[in-house]
């Protein structure tokens, strides 16, 4: 999958923000590549000629891993639109205005950040979901070390189950 179509498909799923632009986003999935590395456990890297996403083996990012790189937008988008909130409501009130009764009432701003503390928390929450379930079925060990031809020696450990050797001459 094209790192523009991954950007394109963020922007639209976040109703076309106007304070950024699918290059700005395409240029975030570059550079946070290394932490969906991280996360899941792969070799990606993006070549320099063509920006593009790829493995070791020059297969392209796939659909599941897109989805992780988008939720992984998600929750920078959820932090940085909770800082923008945080700090104009230091300068500004909120308020809560209704046009026909003609109300105005100020809002509590821990409600404010209690809900915006919830929005993250989902966010991260899916991102999990999505990093266990990937490295739960796609996940592969990249070296498996030893030597299956030897009866291995281990010092200090009986014959028995360890459930049944007792420590300091119990039964």
């Amino acid at each position: 999958m094209k790192v523009t179509d991954i950007a394109n498909e963020i922007y639209l799923e976040n109703d076309s923000p106007t304070d950024t632009s699918i290059p700005s986003i395409a240029y975030w999935i570059r550079t946070n590549v290394g932490k969906l590395n991280t996360l899941i456990y792969e070799n990606f890297y993006v070549d320099s000629s063509t920006f593009e996403i790829f493995t070791i083996d020059a297969v392209e990012i796939g659909e599941i891993q897109s989805a992780i790189i988008k939720t992984m937008y998600k929750v920078y988008r959820v932090e940085l639109d909770s800082r923008k909130i945080i700090s104009s409501m230091r300068t500004d009130s909120v308020l809560e205005a209704k046009d026909q009764e003609f109300s105005i009432k100020r809002v509590n701003k821990s409600e404010v950040l209690k809900t915006l503390s919830a929005m993250k928390n989902d966010a991260l929450k899916e991102l999990r979901d999505l990093v266990h379930n990937y490295r739960s079925y796609y996940g592969e060990p990249s070296q498996v070390a030893g030597d299956d031809t030897e009866i291995g020696h281990y010092v200090g450990v009986s014959d028995g189950y360890t459930r049944n050797v007792t420590m300091g001459g119990g039964n």
